[in-house]
């Protein structure tokens, strides 16, 4: 096939075959994020001013703050404080970094927003001593006297976990296991964004009590972790420098181009010129698939999801990489795009890129049937629209139950999320459009191709579930809602059917209206920075099916300005009417900063709704849990207790915390029958420091091999 006919062929076709896929934000919101209301900004500086005056700095800590070469130390900036700002304006967190200890802080002291930046940037270190240097002579020198606590070249870690403060739970029972970026580079030179980063998959095992010697003094809490050694992962290794190109701008460079390789755990090198990465990285259009964003303990299989490709098979007990799983398609995927094949053309005289598929790394948990409902999806190459398959599989062996294929028109890039309810799959399609040259030629990477239009309306389809006989789907029949106000969606909690209005109800976290054009560009560098990232609310999302309408759009309810991410309810109500929704909180003045605590969110209409708050107000109604100024919290997971009833609040809440003073992570284990403010139950304290990761699940058998049915 002549090179000219497939970059034809691509620059006809290709969108976004290697992506992910006094005021309040209501329905007509129009402020843009970091907008103050007039005096708001000099009110909340001199509140805060006030509320960190207690604390005096003398001189000689002051000239030795100046003295400090950590050009991060400083605090972070955020949408309300766009540049950043010397810890002097902070004497609690100026002493404390001085002195390299936590602050003295109340939970009233907290929620405004405030980290140090140097800290932040510690949560993005690569994991263990996967930065070291070292000859092969050394590391097996090494491997076979002392050991490692973390191999550097695989990531594998495994030890009992005994230190733990408070009590652990007996009915706490089963594997959690957690995945998200690890592995920040190679050979020195660190990834140019985040999330091109190399997967890290954790694996925490909980024995029940019954199963313990009394005798003994073993843990009931085992710690696994390992890299996902996907094709990419494995390649790069080998030649010790990147040969792919990642979807958020990290590429290979020529062999006459030496990059800078000052270390994992430094900034990343400046791009290369032009010339240099159009050189290296035209028409490449295979990215590298990292693993990185999800894993899923379902049907006996333990699977590490990246939207833009399919998933890793890795071994449940060990996390051993078993290699990519087609999920039953038959079809060599290896090297290949999510784009079908071009119409009209014999499959052999097709570009051998195309002909792929890429699979979500968000599926959903049907309460109900126990069946993991997911869907892969393919750019169709001549008229800008995607074909996606959804497919319900049973746990018992990953089987497929139903599986139905639909057209999404117009739609040029995949959605991050869906939503699942009783009778519908919907996808909601942010405005994001793509410059397909800019990618073919090398000179971007795919992401950094995506121009975002914070202003204008979205559109969602609505499509009736595989699993629906064919006269249910007669009347769930599909639909698209088109003029959805302006909303970038990024993650759904849940989703349901009303039971008085039959309209779909969901929740999500988003940003507001915004003049943002850039698609996580903030997310770049070292680590985000919340000065360009808009802040990220909780939005409840309704449309009725009759007229084909979205009849609501708003901040959910008693939730303005809690700036959060990650929400997630009871795996029981996945698809009903939940009367609560957890998540990570980054601050309650609506602000976008760094995630430093856990919410409670009311969706029972208990919350008197703060329609008064301006950017910057606190909202001091909902249940949170600030676990520090020093520390930062990950996504949380709500796990069911062990032979508990079946209500939303008899379970715990679990969520990863990085402690920059202790350069150490815990787990944090709250009991949801209590308010989250006062605290988690147990705090168990990992030998090390985890990077601070994505996504998440918890198997409830203990082997870790099987997600059993959960009962409605």
């Amino acid at each position: 096939m002549p090179l000219l006919f497939e970059a034809n062929v691509l620059l006809l076709v290709f969108s976004s075959s290697v992506l992910l896929g006094g005021e309040s934000w209501a329905f007509h919101a129009t402020r843009a994020p970091g907008a103050l209301a007039p005096g708001l900004g000099s009110r909340l500086r001199t509140a805060t001013n006030d509320l960190f005056s207690a604390v005096d700095v003398d001189e000689d800590a002051l000239q030795k703050y100046h003295s400090v070469v950590d050009k991060h130390a400083y605090i972070g900036s955020t949408q309300l404080y766009p540049e950043p700002r010397s810890l002097e304006e902070s004497p609690i967190l100026l002493n404390a970094f001085l002195t390299d200890s936590r602050p003295v802080e109340s939970q009233a002291d907290l929620g405004l927003g405030k980290f140090i930046m140097s800290d932040w940037r510690k949560a993005w270190f690569t994991y263990g001593q996967c930065d070291r240097s070292m000859s092969a002579e050394e590391y097996q020198r090494i491997k076979n006297t002392d050991g490692f606590l973390v191999d550097p070249l695989t990531g594998e870690a495994q030890y009992e976990v005994h230190d733990i403060d408070g009590q652990l739970p007996d009915d706490l029972v089963g594997v959690l296991y957690r995945n998200g970026p690890g592995k920040f580079g190679v050979n020195g030179e660190r990834v140019t964004h985040i999330l091109d980063a190399d997967g890290l998959v954790l694996r925490f095992k909980f024995k029940p009590p019954e199963e313990m010697d009394s005798s003994s003094s073993s843990s009931r809490v085992t710690f696994t972790s390992r890299f996902i050694e996907t094709d990419g992962f494995c390649e790069e290794r080998q030649a010790k420098q990147f040969t792919k190109r990642g979807t958020f701008g990290t590429a290979p460079v020529p062999s006459w181009y030496e990059p800078l390789r000052d270390g994992l755990n430094e900034d990343p090198p400046e791009k290369p010129p032009i010339l240099a990465r159009i050189a290296a990285n035209a028409f490449k259009v295979d990215i590298k698939n990292t693993a990185n964003t999800q894993v899923v303990a379902f049907g006996g299989k333990v699977l590490a999801l990246w939207e833009a490709g399919m998933p890793y098979q890795l071994d449940p007990e060990t996390l051993k990489t078993l290699g990519m799983d087609t999920l039953g398609s038959g079809r060599n995927l290896k090297g290949k795009l999510a784009v079908n094949y071009v119409p009209g053309i014999p499959e052999a005289l097709q570009p051998d890129i195309l002909g792929g598929l890429a699979h979500t790394a968000h599926p959903k948990m049907c309460p109900r049937t126990g069946h993991l409902v997911g869907w892969t999806w393919a750019q169709n190459p001549t008229d800008g629209s995607m074909e996606v398959t959804f497919t319900e599989y049973d746990s018992n062996g990953f089987t497929i139950v139903a599986s139905d294929s639909h057209i999404l028109g117009g739609c040029a890039l995949a959605p991050h999320d869906m939503v699942l309810t009783e009778n519908y799959v919907m996808l909601k399609i942010n405005s994001l459009v793509m410059d397909q040259l800019s990618f073919l030629s090398g000179a971007k990477g795919p992401a950094e191709c995506l121009g975002m239009d914070g202003r204008a309306s979205v559109k969602a389809f609505v499509f009736p579930r595989p699993t629906l006989t064919e006269e249910k789907k007669k009347v769930y029949a599909a639909f698209v809602v088109e003029g959805i106000p302006a909303c970038f969606s990024i993650h759904f909690s849940h989703g349901y059917e009303d039971a008085k209005t039959g309209n779909i109800v969901s929740y999500f976290s988003g940003w507001p209206p915004s003049d943002s054009e850039s698609f996580l560009g903030a997310w770049g560098g070292f680590a985000p920075d919340y000065n360009k990232i808009p802040p990220t609310y909780y939005w409840r999302m309704e449309i009725d099916p009759v007229t084909q309408k979205c009849v609501d759009l708003r901040v959910s309810p008693g939730h303005e300005n809690m700036c959060i991410e990650h929400p997630v309810v009871h795996p029981n109500v996945q698809t009903k009417d939940a009367k609560y929704a957890y998540a990570q909180c980054c601050n309650k003045v609506g602000d976008a900063s760094a995630p430093m605590g856990y919410a409670k969110m009311k969706l029972d209409g208990t919350v008197a709704v703060q329609s008064n708050l301006a950017m910057g107000d606190p909202n001091d109604e909902v249940d949170v849990y600030w676990v520090g100024s020093r520390r930062f919290a990950g996504e949380p997971l709500v796990v069911p207790k062990r032979g508990g009833s079946r209500t939303e609040t008899d379970a715990y809440l679990l969520g990863l915390v990085y402690d920059a003073v202790r350069n150490q992570s815990s787990l944090m284990v709250f009991d949801l029958e209590r308010d989250l403010k006062e605290g988690p139950v147990c705090t168990i304290w990992l030998k090390t420091a985890l990077p601070h990761g994505l996504h998440g699940c918890f198997a409830p058998d203990s082997s870790g091999k099987i997600v059993r049915k959960v009962d409605a």
